[in-house]
């Protein structure tokens, strides 16, 4: 018992929780979000069976809510050593007299309350999140790499600002006897076994088939990469975005032995010209540099005057940094991780 206990009844959240938990969103976090107004979503993102993933503190007096923090888990396990998750919603009423750093106090409790090894984040907010990892944490913190495949044989662009005109190797193109696509999860499981990739952080095919297979609004591609023994050695995701009759090819994740990763440049290549995709994109921290430009992809740094997209809901035609913080140097990040890649506007169907 602390001080904070004292004051507040700090908990998982429950099914209960959910309407109040929405209505706090909506009123501290920023009037109109999606996960205030999308029941669906909300769901879909942070309940997993009969688990709410919020941490939440409950003043005992008013019984209202004056704090939360959200997670999202890589996978099912209840293995310490394999329960990684990523931090997500993260905020204190801030109109109310709360006692100063209640926001920390619920970010240390999620290790007690989920019994997780790490929690680690992505798309953390430079000025305030990035600060306090590192101060109250000891966090390592760092910027994903962005890289980029330009289609050159477009006359136009209408999502990137192509400014400087790179020069960009042409994979021999061919029939891809190393790729495979997936369309179920049944289907990765004949020909790969998720569990048994070693990384951090360790996902699951619960994880797989939750994130890309059952994803309520957006379509995801699941590929696997053969190694010379034609046996799977590696996933990966892509998702295709479109803007103003545009579009463009994105991975989104990769699991699995990162020197295959040259094996799908070809299929991709491919798919790009041949659907007049303007580029493919890549998000990490983590990754081998060497098996992304082995592919043909180049690395976006800050000499790199073009404009290479990252926000489409809202569209934005600017480059934008994702910072992330971990504690263990061989922490992989990828562009779905956490809730970097979800939709920001109401669906037609709500």
């Amino acid at each position: 018992m602390n001080k904070y206990d004292e004051k507040y009844d700090i908990r998982l959240a429950n099914r209960g929780d959910i309407q109040s938990i929405m209505q706090f969103i909506n009123e501290y976090w920023c009037e109109g979000h999606i996960m205030a107004k999308d029941r669906i979503l909300f769901e879909y993102e942070y309940v997993d069976k009969d688990n709410v993933n919020f941490v939440l503190a409950i003043d005992k007096e008013t019984k209202c809510i004056e704090g939360i923090f959200g997670f999202i888990n890589t996978s099912y396990t209840e293995e310490y050593d394999k329960k990684y998750i990523w931090g997500s919603m993260w905020k204190v009423n801030d109109k109310h007299d709360n006692i100063p750093l209640l926001g920390i106090e619920l970010a240390r409790r999620v290790h007690d309350l989920t019994h997780c090894k790490r929690h680690i984040g992505n798309g953390a907010n430079s000025n305030t999140t990035i600060p306090l990892r590192r101060l109250f944490f000891g966090e390592k913190v760092a910027k994903m790499k962005q890289y980029y495949y330009l289609n050159t044989s477009m006359s136009e662009y209408k999502i990137a600002k192509i400014e400087k005109q790179e020069i960009f190797g042409v994979p021999k193109v061919e029939k891809n006897k190393y790729v495979i696509k997936f369309n179920s999860m049944e289907e990765v499981k004949k020909e790969f076994k998720v569990e048994a990739v070693d990384a951090i952080p360790y996902k699951d095919s619960w994880y797989v088939e939750k994130r890309f297979f059952k994803h309520p609004y957006y379509k995801y591609n699941v590929y696997g990469i053969r190694e010379e023994d034609y046996k799977v050695g590696a996933l990966l995701v892509t998702r295709h975005v479109e803007y103003g009759g545009s579009k463009v090819i994105r991975i989104m994740d990769y699991i699995g032995k990162q020197e295959l990763f040259s094996k799908i440049s070809s299929t991709l290549y491919q798919e790009m010209i041949e659907g007049n995709y303007e580029y493919i994109d890549m998000y990490t921290l983590g990754f081998k540099e060497e098996y992304i430009l082995e592919a043909g992809f180049k690395l976006k740094d800050d000499q790199d005057i073009n404009i290479i997209p990252n926000y489409f809901e809202p569209f934005l035609r600017e480059n934008v940094d994702i910072w992330c913080h971990y504690k263990d140097e061989e922490t992989l990040f990828f562009k779905a991780d956490g809730d970097q890649d979800r939709p920001n506007q109401l669906r037609n169907n709500n």
